[in-house]
């Protein structure tokens, strides 16, 4: 932990957090791999632990620690829902359907990013066909599970570090 220190923990599972949300992004508007419901959900709890976990890298007070296990379980969240996913990929041939979800709709105030802005928090695609595709050999719902887990770790002990150092 000394060696590292918790910034350097916190950073990583911030700019971790920040790349795996900039590969599914990559994957959804180049690749057109149409996110579903749960991908939505994964994508809110990442933005959650990045916000969290960017707050507490800035922030040298008594509500570091707090900042930081917010991020945790922002992440462990992400985590329950990527395993969720791929238990509808493991499930397939008896899932029908997941349900669309939509947090924000298109407007012409946002200018010429209002669509894909508003796209990238919106979730039509299917849960089975989402989750199973691959990137680097492994699938996406496999992936997810695995940063989240690994980054909700990381913020816990960053966490536990910074309550300690209060």
């Amino acid at each position: 932990m000394r060696k590292y220190g918790i910034d350097g923990i916190a950073a990583f599972a911030v700019l971790s957090g920040s790349a795996a949300l900039g590969i599914v992004l990559w994957l959804q508007f180049d690749r057109s791999i149409a996110p579903c419901s749960l991908c939505i959900y994964q994508r809110l709890a990442d933005l959650l632990m990045i916000a969290g976990g960017g707050a507490a890298l800035l922030w040298r007070g008594g509500m570091r620690p707090a900042l930081l296990w917010i991020a945790a379980l922002a992440a462990l969240g992400g985590a329950a829902a990527g395993a969720w996913q791929w238990h509808l990929v493991a499930m397939a041939p008896q899932v029908e359907s997941c349900s669309a979800v939509r947090f924000l709709e298109t407007s012409p105030a946002w200018g010429p990013w209002g669509s894909d802005f508003a796209a990238s928090l919106s979730g039509q695609g299917s849960c089975v066909t989402a989750g199973g595709k691959r990137w680097l050999g492994l699938p996406i719902t496999h992936w997810s599970v695995l940063v989240f887990a690994a980054n909700a770790l990381l913020l816990g002990i960053a966490a536990r570090g910074a309550r300690h150092r209060a």
